[in-house]
């Protein structure tokens, strides 16, 4: 039998003595981080005569809608019966929208024979770690209906996570720090790649590292290597700063080179680092964290890049054209400086869109502060953006995701066609363009531009037509509308949502200002909310992926039917714990998180439920209360619109067109 143990379950404590029992295959797994799955449901056992004859633990992406096996333990005196594909089923049965399950196993274990009799498909391989360097294998089990959208993603995607040199002597010497030697653990490398700076490389030179059996040598983690201007410029920079200089010269060494090599944290037990981590993320874009927090992140994320809350119009950010070349001096903070980038090969690349006809266009604060550049040109169906770069700074990841929506929807005004990304990109820049639809093609990032409304009945497009309206799942509507933006596929299999919400709220989380004449315009000036979460009272009904209309409360100008998004995750819990795990994707303070949970649990302890949204669309106009009214009879209900409701995806789209006044 199979069942979801919660930490509170009799048979918690055996799964953990069985995953303690096979340690050796499985390797380390923080105890804060199994008790979590477990409160979250992510942690199944085969029961049989009132023991735990075997487990899986598993991740799920948010972003790319994968699921990642982390651990998959039978009792060796039960194994050979089936149990493991039971497991796996069991967690196919739960989650029958996801793209698949994703698992990485090295290749001398036993387990290595056992994906393929399970259905699994090998992916490729990447480095191990321990003394034989013995490769790690990919496996993919596909769930849903797969398209080109949600094909897995390749192993490259990888954040790379510097080690400072205490944590990296933690790992080599088997010290007694349980979080440094977990970022060690398989379950660990399959989305992040440890790596040392030259100056930690240069510092274990001179440490007299003991004899005992290492669980990997220096020689196992690459080095990162910047450029030397590239990285003596970040040095400076933390020099010149009254706080940070205080600094050592060897941690400001560190810090400098893994900013300069595009690392996507620096991992540190030194508290006096750590102390400054706000002042070096604003001088550097380095987010320091402790590995306590690092892995306490990556599985609230649920194995994503922690990435943070976007940029909208209530928060400070404008977006125009430029109407004169940049000087040296600003394209510099847009230059790749760990390829030794001049300003003069950046303008070359501009001058390319501008000699097509094409346009620059800036994302700067409301300070003037530069965020991001993208410059781009059309020819008939093609459109290409030579252009596509962040300034340095804390939110390199958020910048790329506003400037490639805006510059999508400069494309939309001119119809249907093809986008190309030709551009050189850092990793931040390729994390942005897969959340946002793109697809690798080489050494490009593509994706296609749609404006048709399609339902049932309507000739499916191409990458959907093998499916049929029949079977599409609203997570390959969702993949297929991101990647064909701003296309919308009304399929009638859609779960979908009336969410209240205030309109002190509604401004910040949707990110709206006043009504512009066309959505097109409010997209290019606001570049519309990408990502966030919104908290209410426990709803246990509530199902995702989904669609979501907001319905902002209060009447006037701004009220009614404002928004349409997609609901990509809903999760239920202590609102402490819901406002810890998605602090970066949320707009609201601790408090207003806990005022939302006003449902308590039998033991009196408060529960609230975050729904994770993206890809919000602003009305032109609102749906005024009278009108909803007539489009979806059942709102005749009194108190309809102040608590969530389900609604037919059918008035949903009634609700879209009436409020976009599109003619397609």
């Amino acid at each position: 039998m199979i069942e979801a143990v919660s930490p509170e379950s009799s048979h918690y404590r055996q799964v953990v003595a069985l995953g303690d029992a096979n340690r050796a295959t499985l390797g380390l797994l923080y105890s804060t981080v199994i008790h979590q799955a477990a409160a979250e449901q992510r942690v199944l056992a085969f029961i049989e005569d009132g023991d735990v004859r075997g487990y899986a633990l598993f991740r799920k992406r948010v972003r790319t809608s994968d699921i990642s096996l982390t651990h998959l333990c039978v009792d060796q005196g039960h194994r050979g019966r089936g149990i493991a594909r039971e497991l796996v089923e069991g967690i196919v049965e739960r989650n029958p929208n996801r793209a698949g399950i994703r698992v990485v196993c090295r290749e001398d274990y036993d387990a290595h024979t056992l994906w393929p009799r399970l259905d699994f498909q090998r992916l490729g391989q990447k480095p191990g770690r321990g003394h034989d360097r013995l490769p790690l294998a990919t496996w993919w089990l596909p769930i849903a209906a797969r398209t080109l959208f949600d094909e897995p993603e390749p192993e490259d995607a990888r954040m790379v996570v510097a080690i400072d040199t205490n944590v990296l002597l933690d790992i080599l010497e088997q010290r007694d720090f349980p979080s440094s030697l977990a970022l060690a653990a398989d379950w660990v490398a399959e989305t992040a790649e440890l790596a040392m700076t030259e100056q930690s490389h240069s510092e274990l030179q001179d440490e007299d590292i003991g004899s005992g059996d290492f669980r990997s040598t220096p020689e196992e983690f690459r080095t990162l290597t910047p450029s030397q201007d590239g990285w003596q410029m970040k040095l400076h920079a933390l020099q010149g700063n009254h706080s940070t200089a205080r600094l050592g010269e060897a941690d400001l060494r560190v810090v400098a080179q893994a900013a300069a090599s595009d690392a996507d944290y620096l991992l540190s037990r030194d508290e006096g680092l750590l102390r400054q981590r706000r002042q070096i993320e604003q001088l550097t874009g380095l987010s320091l964290l402790s590995p306590d927090d690092f892995l306490l992140r990556l599985h609230a994320q649920g194995g994503e890049h922690s990435h943070q809350t976007r940029i909208i119009a209530a928060s400070g950010m404008s977006v125009s054209m430029v109407t004169e070349m940049p000087s040296d001096a600003e394209l510099s903070s847009y230059c790749h400086d760990h390829v030794g980038e001049r300003p003069s090969n950046l303008r070359q690349r501009l001058g390319i869109a501008i000699a097509h006809g094409g346009r620059i266009e800036q994302l700067v604060t409301d300070s003037a502060e530069p965020l991001a550049l993208g410059a781009m040109y059309r020819e008939d169906d093609n459109v290409t953006v030579t252009v596509l770069r962040s300034a340095a700074g804390q939110r390199t990841y958020t910048a790329i995701r506003q400037m490639v929506h805006h510059l999508r929807a400069i494309a939309a005004v001119g119809g249907p066609g093809t986008i190309v990304v030709d551009d050189q990109t850092l990793r931040s820049a390729e994390m942005a363009l897969r959340d946002e639809g793109f697809r690798s093609r080489g050494s490009a990032w593509t994706a296609v531009v749609r404006t048709g409304i399609l339902g049932p009945g309507g000739a499916l497009p191409p990458e959907l037509e093998q499916i049929g309206w029949d079977r599409l799942t609203a997570d390959l509507v969702r993949h297929y509308e991101r990647h064909a933006w701003p296309s919308k596929v009304f399929s009638g299999n859609v779960a979908s949502y009336v969410v209240p919400i205030k309109p002190e709220y509604a401004r910040v989380i949707l990110g709206y200002e006043e009504p512009e004449p066309r959505l097109f315009e409010l997209h290019l000036r606001a570049a519309a909310a990408r990502d966030n979460v919104y908290y209410m009272s426990p709803r246990h009904f509530v199902e995702a992926p989904a669609r979501i209309i907001w319905w902002v409360s209060g009447g006037g100008p701004l009220g009614g039917m404002r928004a349409m998004s997609w609901l990509d995750e809903v999760d239920t819990g202590d609102p402490r714990r819901l406002y810890r795990k998605y602090r970066d994707r949320g707009v609201l303070d601790e408090r207003q998180v806990l005022e939302s949970a006003k449902q308590p649990r039998k033991d009196g302890h408060p529960l609230a439920t975050a729904l994770l949204f993206s890809r919000t669309e602003m009305f032109q106009e609102p749906v005024l209360i009278a009108r909803a009214r007539e489009l979806c009879a059942s709102m005749e209900t009194d108190g309809y619109f102040v608590t969530i409701r389900r609604i037919d995806e059918g008035i949903v789209r009634a609700f879209y067109e009436e409020g976009i006044r599109r003619d397609d």
